[in-house]
């Protein structure tokens, strides 16, 4: 259960990863936020979404909010980053809030914990490895830390190739889901990890399922993508509150 504790939330979630055999972990910030808000929006890793005409991709991530299953996590916004944002994405939410956390609680000045603990606690569950992220990461590089059995390669702007190819990749999650059991799934894949990762719990909710959003950006991209990445840094000394 999470307490909406930065650092305790983070600790339970290493600990279900390892002792639990189904758990989804799905973040939602201010860029799920503002296209459930039907707002033009877009970042710096490529995708863009815009308002009136991605409609297929913003129906499918606002159905992505109403699992209700104990073992379906969501971290959204908290208040100190980001309140408006907070109260909009805690007022689309079905479940209860023991299934509640922050959408940060990989970065900040917990991103000094995740590299210390994540990849250990991955090889201490023992479990198969799949991730799923943008086509040009350098799997080979994570794959020198962590056995990483199967990649989903996602290309291009995730919004258009989920709309375009949305019948073709709910079937190749089906084929991922009825294959893989007890696997660890990592996602990397923008507001699209929402959405897959729901996909994929419809399939076979018997699997962990992690949005780590841009947290292995320094490994498979070989770039500091975001200000917590350094250290010293304003961000990396954040410890966020609900």
């Amino acid at each position: 259960m999470m307490k909406q504790d930065f650092r305790e939330d983070f600790f339970e979630i290493l600990r279900m990863v390892v002792e639990a055999d189904s758990m989804a972990l799905s973040r939602y910030a201010d860029g799920e936020a503002n296209v459930l808000k039907n707002s033009t929006i877009g970042n710096k890793d490529g995708w863009l979404y815009k308002k009136d005409k991605n409609l297929i991709f913003r129906a499918d991530l606002r159905k992505s909010l109403i699992c209700t299953d104990p073992a379906y996590l969501y971290g959204i916004s908290c208040t100190c980053c980001d309140k408006e944002n907070h109260d909009f994405l805690l007022s689309q939410l079905k479940t209860t809030r023991g299934n509640l956390t922050y959408s940060n609680i990989f970065v900040n000045s917990n991103f000094p914990l995740f590299k210390e603990h994540f990849f250990k606690t991955l090889l201490t569950s023992k479990k198969d490895i799949v991730i799923c992220t943008n086509k040009k990461a350098k799997i080979r590089r994570l794959q020198e830390v962590i056995p990483v059995k199967d990649f989903i390669p996602i290309p291009g702007n995730c919004v258009i190739y989920w709309e375009k190819n949305r019948e073709y990749i709910r079937a190749l999650l089906d084929l991922k889901g009825s294959t893989y059991k007890n696997t660890i799934f990592l996602f990397a894949a923008g507001p699209l990890s929402e959405i897959l990762i729901h996909e994929l719990w419809l399939v076979n909710s018997h699997n962990i399922m992690l949005d780590i959003g841009s947290s292995l950006d320094p490994i498979l991209f070989k770039r500091k993508s975001r200000n917590y990445h350094f250290d010293n840094s304003e961000f990396s000394q954040k410890i966020c509150t609900w």
